[in-house]
């Protein structure tokens, strides 16, 4: 991670603590350097600190379409603080560990439950409701690298096999498969329009691209 990303980053932390209006610097830069710790992890190759900031980038730049952006920036911050790719509850785990750091951090409990509830939502992208739009949207944005150029998709998908390298590879391709051909056979991918619309016919393409080329391994 460079020095300026994570100069943005840091930026980010104080931004969003100023929002809860119960901001401590001390208590604040310890949660922050706890995050950036568990970005870090070693089993991580694509839920990293990268794709931190990439998220944040794309709330961003479709901050018009937000409401509440202090709940998707908490959200942002915890989604995947705890990621064990061996593990099953990745998500109740964060949604847990970001109530108790929040409400140690003086957020409100209303913000806190919406928060730890869209946490729990990333859990399926297809299946799971968002709340209202702006979880909605949050929810695109994590899943908008489906949807990204043919080169960060790859990379992405690299990323991912790499933390999945306990699994053999006939393991991983009937996983992956199975979970591309989810959503390449939905109606649609993303869950707002905005986000249909920009990114869902690279998201079709680059999936459909990688199901051939699964197809056509042999483990």
């Amino acid at each position: 991670m460079s020095t300026e990303r994570m100069t943005k980053l840091r930026g980010l932390w104080r931004t969003h603590m100023n929002a809860l209006g119960t901001f401590d610097a001390g208590a604040a830069g310890k949660a922050f350097d706890r995050l950036c710790a568990s970005y870090a992890e070693p089993q991580r190759h694509y839920h990293t600190l990268s794709h931190l900031v990439a998220l944040f980038d794309c709330l961003e730049l479709y901050a018009d379409e937000i409401g509440d952006p202090s709940r998707l920036a908490l959200a942002a911050w915890y989604h995947d603080c705890v990621y064990d790719p061996k593990a099953k509850d990745n998500e109740e785990k964060s949604a847990e560990r970001a109530t108790n750091e929040l409400r140690a951090l003086g957020a409100h409990t209303l913000l806190i439950d919406r928060v730890a509830k869209l946490i729990l939502a990333t859990k399926n992208h297809l299946g799971a409701t968002g709340g209202d739009y702006d979880d909605d949207v949050f929810l695109d944005a994590d899943f908008a690298i489906l949807g990204a150029p043919e080169a960060a998709y790859r990379q992405y998908v690299e990323g991912v096999r790499e933390e999945y390298a306990h699994l053999s590879d006939d393991e991983w391709k009937a996983g992956r498969m199975a979970f591309l051909e989810r959503i390449v056979l939905a109606p649609r991918i993303f869950r707002t329009g905005v986000f249909e619309g920009a990114y869902a016919a690279q998201a079709r393409a680059n999936i459909k691209r990688e199901l051939k080329e699964l197809e056509a391994t042999d483990v």
